[in-house]
């Protein structure tokens, strides 16, 4: 099928043109033709597959073009409201509007925290009727009627899953609380993307959907086939040489690097620059600025790794990345899909490698049937190590001498303790925590 199969306007199919699209992806030939229809949609799709341009297409022909200058209160009425569970995630879907929607008189603007409300409401004001937000930002401006949502047509939730996990269903609910089921004769448009359809998405979809369409891509797809995945088994301790030797030997120059914790990602920072490897951060305790510095480096390849939490690397689209490493699992398996989702995009090859310890392995089982895919193992020469079934040893016996010893310190302690009751005029302070 190609994208003019699909019938959109001819000034959008001439934008498709110029960006060089051809084909359209399955997520897309599946979404838009329902969704120029006006239909509601429940969809799975991974990051990686082209599910921005799935919502944003028909999301752009269906919207009325208005040419008419707002005023008063009107200024703040928006027309189509698209959440995402990070601000890199929003700039994402707002740059992909204005590269879409360059031949249209739509306005989009990008709502997140970080940065004072004013440079944003002016950006309202100036005519946005699109507006991609954080549903913490949405709600600042709510509350300080700097927008308003009485005129929403089209209602997008974007990695909604994520969004739950991070905990921000009762900011969903009061969100669309505010938005109309109807304007006039016409029904409000939702939409609704996610990873995985666990019972909480589902009950949410029937909350606000109507009757809805379900799209699910089949699930040998959910780890991208353009994506060679690898596993390499080592000891936990020699993860960092092994990924510093992997580096180095290999000549890789554009890698974005997976762990678990912000503490984690600074220590990997740290020991890869030691090696003279060049590497920046991005997580939670990034600023905003310092966040978008990293991820420009990296784009321009002034970096070599870029080490990211999950929840930071939310919305990162990079062209032609090669390289994704897991430095440990995922804390959630569903989020060792939108991982290696960075690589392989847009058709092109990419490569995902697991550095799996031991007490990942069952967790490597877990992933692969998720997948529905085996992880190809590779070894390297000085780090080689197996996958074993992880079994606890009896202990052996003590012997004579040991139970001697074992005798003599006890009865040691008994002694120590008698001396500290007949002491004990001070009271010992308590024990505070290391943590």
């Amino acid at each position: 099928m190609s994208f003019q199969s699909l019938m959109l306007s001819k000034k959008l199919q001439e934008t498709i043109d110029a960006l060089g699209y051809s084909e359209p992806t399955e997520i897309q030939e599946k979404s838009i033709p329902l969704l120029l229809k006006g239909k509601d949609i429940l969809a799975t799709s991974q990051t990686g597959t082209g599910k921005t341009a799935a919502f944003v297409l028909p999301m752009l022909e269906n919207l009325k073009e208005r040419r008419e200058t707002k005023t008063g209160e009107e200024r703040y009425k928006i027309e189509a409201l698209i959440l995402a569970p990070t601000r890199e995630l929003v700039l994402q879907i707002h740059e992909k509007i204005e590269i879409y929607g360059k031949e249209f008189s739509h306005k989009s603007v990008a709502l997140y925290g970080g940065i004072k409300l004013g440079s944003q409401v002016k950006e309202i004001r100036g005519g946005a009727n699109i507006a991609v937000s954080t549903t913490a930002r949405v709600l600042e401006h709510i509350k300080n009627k700097t927008i308003n949502l009485s005129k929403v047509e089209i209602i997008i939730l974007d990695e909604a899953d994520k969004m739950l996990d991070m905990g921000f269903i009762d900011d969903i609910r009061t969100i669309i609380a505010q938005i109309p089921k109807k304007i006039g004769d016409k029904q409000r448009h939702s939409i609704m993307f996610s990873a995985t359809f666990p019972p909480k998405i589902m009950k949410l979809a029937k909350s606000f959907l109507d009757n809805p369409i379900t799209i699910e891509i089949d699930k040998e797809n959910l780890s991208t086939q353009q994506v060679k995945q690898l596993v390499h088994h080592i000891e936990e301790e020699n993860k960092i040489p092994l990924l510093i030797q992997l580096i180095k030997n290999n000549n890789w120059k554009q890698i974005l690097l997976f762990t678990n914790t912000k503490l984690q990602a600074n220590i990997l920072v740290e020991k890869l620059n030691e090696a003279d490897i060049h590497a920046q951060a991005i997580h939670g305790d990034k600023s905003q600025g310092q966040r978008l510095d990293a991820l420009h480096r990296f784009k321009e390849k002034k970096i070599s790794v870029l080490v990211a939490t999950d929840v930071a690397a939310r919305g990162i689209d990079i062209s032609n990345l090669p390289h994704v490493i897991n430095f440990e699992l995922p804390l959630k398996n569903e989020d060792y899909i939108h991982r290696i989702g960075r690589t392989g995009r847009a058709k092109q090859k990419g490569q995902a490698l697991s550095l799996i310890c031991k007490k990942e392995q069952e967790q490597q089982k877990e992933i692969e049937e998720l997948i529905n895919k085996k992880l190809e193992p590779i070894s390297t020469e000085g780090f080689e190590t197996k996958p074993t079934n992880q079994t606890i040893k009896k202990s052996k016996k003590p012997n004579r001498s040991d139970t001697s010893i074992l005798k003599k310190a006890k009865a040691l302690a008994e002694k120590m303790s008698k001396g500290e009751k007949k002491k004990g005029s001070k009271k010992s302070p308590r024990n505070r925590s290391m943590f």
